[in-house]
């Protein structure tokens, strides 16, 4: 398809990817026509914008928060657009990214694009019939509904190598523009186009079917290098500053150690001359790698070898560059104003001595371009969640904002409020609440808010979450389908004789909805979380997916699957037992991991200090997890890239945990009665005892039975991609931490006694 007009240069994306951890805010996508486009922050997407000025209003009239969730439930749900109901995550995440005024959470439109044109199809979109309905501008407004994005890097060259930003191009556009007003449009630019290389006229239909006459051009090939920083910034290289600091290199007025520290900065280095033309040749051979490419400028001579101050330029050894950043943040850049880069100041972390941290040489496309850092919560009812009566949370809450109000202007004490200032009858009057017993309800109100003075921290806010979920699957034999609890839906099974010592319950999970959010994103390496002692440490910051002040984001995007599963919960008086009864082959299988702590500035040490504090828990629970993925593709046909796992494992002693939830996953196959229907009593025990006979052989056996360590970190034993590994985004854990030989094992395997 000829691509000619600016809505040709429209993506596909789906939804579910934008919030994966390969793409979002700051992540840079390959579009189909092989250049590079940077995700614009959300405050650049025309519907949360909208959302985030609709709850605001809704806000500034309303102080009851119960009364701005539900006001901004309609608001939003009456336009069409997914309104996620799940206060449980959003209390989390206002917690975890101190968004003290977050309200809720909004689905990502799903907007397909048509063939003819690439635009959206907007006729019968349910947002467009659901804006009729409301009068509200609904023609012309499908962009509103997509997601913004920028051309990055901003380096373009044309087939004769010259050199331009994207903008210096552009206003040669502009300019052939008005020599040809009839046949050419400045939105025909998109994709980028050489107004210097016509190629002819040709006939075209526009939208309303009519014949047009359309000049075609050639298209710019963008660049392919960009400079990253730890810290999460992202800048274009300053191939004038380069040109001219290599050309000092090489001349050895720069010394031998400079690694073009001050690259980024016009005062130190600066370009070739005040008016640069850029050329970008290219051996046709491309042997030598960077080596075979050269630069040059064609308005000052640098680069061109015609004298020996003006010496032939490539690019060889660029990849050593460690130029200082300067804290840009090209995905915040205003759309409509794109001359500025919004930036920061950018240190080196935990130095303090306030170092300036240093960038490096990365190709768009590599794996270390781009991390996300996303969260995932399994819906679970509040009232559930925090084990309190409904009226009860939201009296609490209500209760802990009026007297935040009233410490902020005279210090005063939880005791002396209730005693002085708080009046009971008129608090459940003003606020609508009606306990069945008000006498009861009063002491436990009480209670509650006088002991929250004294609750204590929680260290790790995600174990707590996780511990919700766990507790909730565990404490309740099923889940009734009332209005509260829409959206879970549970039962056990009867559990079969053969298994009774192995599980404490196996469940039924009927319906189920799972919510993502992106939390922020780092570049470089992937922000890790580590728990050492119960004291969380993370080893970056993160760069926000917003751009506005935090108090003043309302809302963010997210997506919610909907879904069944099937939960194991272990019995922990067994493992217990099998772990004192075979404990001198576990340590001497497991001691590597487990007898001393990971080095704190070793690799991975995230996943090893889970395994660390898990113990051999983490092995069997995660082992079995994979077990039965593979075990419900080879027998029930489940692709395990259909299917997710969420490992519910600790050894907290207050928060013992022994269990997963084996879930489909979003757009996949078996979301009908599929997967809940291998749970019955009679299909559960086959399924288990084919994984485990299956468990025993591997094609790469004896070779990985007898492994001593595969895999990244070598943190897996007996587990390989014959035998054990699933689809990455099936695995909570990056296919690390596994062991089958704790499963079947003959001499001290857990489920030794039930091979067939």
């Amino acid at each position: 398809m000829k691509v000619l007009k600016q809505n040709q240069y429209n993506q596909g994306v789906g939804k579910y990817k934008l919030l994966s951890s390969t793409s979002g805010v700051g992540s840079i996508i390959t579009t189909k026509l092989g250049s590079y486009v940077l995700i614009s922050d959300i405050n650049k997407w025309r519907f949360i914008k909208w959302a985030n000025s609709k709850i605001e209003i809704v806000r500034t009239n309303n102080t009851d928060d119960r009364k701005v969730y539900e006001l901004s439930k309609s608001e939003i749900s009456n336009r069409g657009i997914e309104f996620i109901d799940d206060q449980r995550f959003i209390k989390f995440i206002k917690s975890e990214k101190k968004l003290e005024n977050l309200v809720c959470l909004i689905g990502i439109p799903h907007m397909a694009l048509n063939e003819s044109f690439n635009t959206p199809n907007w006729k019968n979109h349910p947002i467009r019939t659901a804006l009729e309905r409301t009068g509200e501008q609904f023609e012309g407004v499908s962009s509103h509904y997509m997601i913004n994005g920028t051309h990055f890097p901003k380096w373009f060259k044309n087939g004769k190598g010259d050199l331009k930003k994207i903008g210096e191009w552009f206003s040669l556009w502009e300019r052939e523009c008005r020599s040809h007003p009839q046949t050419l449009k400045l939105d025909y630019f998109a994709p980028p186009r050489d107004a210097g290389h016509f190629i002819r006229e040709m006939p075209s239909k526009n939208e309303d079917g009519n014949t047009i006459t359309i000049r075609e051009y050639k298209t710019l090939e963008q660049t392919n290098l960009i400079l990253i920083c730890p810290n999460g910034h992202l800048s274009d290289i300053p191939w004038a500053n380069y040109l001219r600091w290599k050309t000092e290199k090489y001349l050895r007025i720069r010394k031998d150690d400079d690694n073009g520290e001050d690259l980024l900065s016009n005062e130190k280095v600066g370009p070739c001359c005040s008016n640069p033309k850029l050329k970008w040749t290219e051996s046709k051979t491309k042997s030598e790698g960077y080596g075979s490419i050269y630069i040059e400028c064609n308005s000052c001579g640098l680069g061109s070898g015609s004298d020996k101050d003006k010496p032939k330029i490539n690019l060889e050894g660029i990849n050593s560059l460690e130029p200082h950043c300067i804290g840009q943040k090209p995905w915040e850049l205003d759309l409509d104003n794109p001359t500025i880069i919004p930036y920061e100041n950018c240190f080196i972390r935990n130095d303090n001595n306030n170092g300036r941290e240093k960038m490096r040489i990365a190709l768009v496309t590599a794996n270390n371009v781009y991390y996300t850092n996303g969260f995932s919560s399994l819906f679970i009812p509040m009232h559930i969640a925090e084990n309190k009566p409904k009226e009860l949370i939201d009296s609490i809450n209500i209760l802990e904002k009026k007297y935040t109000k009233h410490f902020e202007r005279t210090a005063i004490t939880r005791n002396d409020y209730w005693n002085t200032k708080f009046n009971f009858n008129d608090f459940l009057i003003d606020n609508d609440i009606n306990p069945e017993n008000e006498a009861v309800f009063k002491n436990q109100l009480e209670s509650e808010f006088l002991s929250s003075a004294n609750d204590i921290d929680i260290n790790d806010k995600h174990e707590e979450y996780r511990w919700q979920e766990y507790r909730c699957f565990s404490t309740h034999s099923s889940l009734p389908n009332i209005t509260e609890n829409k959206g879970l839906r549970f039962k056990d099974i009867v559990l079969p004789n053969e298994l009774t010592d192995f599980f404490k319950k196996i469940q039924q999970v009927e319906e189920l909805k799972v919510t993502n959010v992106q939390l922020d994103f780092t570049r470089v390496k992937p922000k890790e979380r580590i728990v050492v002692n119960g004291e969380v440490q993370e080893s970056s910051s993160g760069q926000n997916i917003f751009s506005i002040d935090s108090k003043e984001l309302y809302t963010l995007p997210a997506n919610e699957t909907l879904g069944e599963g099937l939960f194991f919960e272990f019995s922990n008086d067994k493992i217990n037992s099998w772990v004192s009864e075979n404990i001198g082959e576990l340590e001497n299988r497991f001691g590597k991991y487990l007898n001393a702590i990971p080095d704190s500035n070793s690799q991975g040490l995230s996943s090893k200090m889970k395994i660390y504090n898990n113990k051999y828990k983490h092995f069997l629970i995660h082992s079995f997890s994979h077990m039965m993925m593979r075990e419900l593709e080879f027998s029930c046909g489940y692709p395990t890239a259909s299917l997710k796992e969420r490992l519910y494992i600790s050894t907290n002693p207050e928060k013992q945990m022994s269990g997963v939830l084996i879930y489909t996953a979003e757009g996949s196959e078996g979301s009908m009665g599929g997967l809940v229907s291998q749970g019955e009593p009679e299909k559960i025990l086959e399924i288990i005892k084919k994984g485990l006979e299956r468990s025993i052989t591997c094609s790469s056996d004896p070779l990985c039975w007898e492994s001593e360590g595969q895999g990244i970190f070598d943190l897996n034993l007996s587990a390989c991609f014959s035998c054990s590994l699933v689809a990455e985004t099936a695995c909570e854990e990056m296919n690390l931490g596994l062991d089958r030989r704790v499963l079947v094992d003959e001499e001290f395997g857990y489920f030794k006694s039930i091979q067939t």
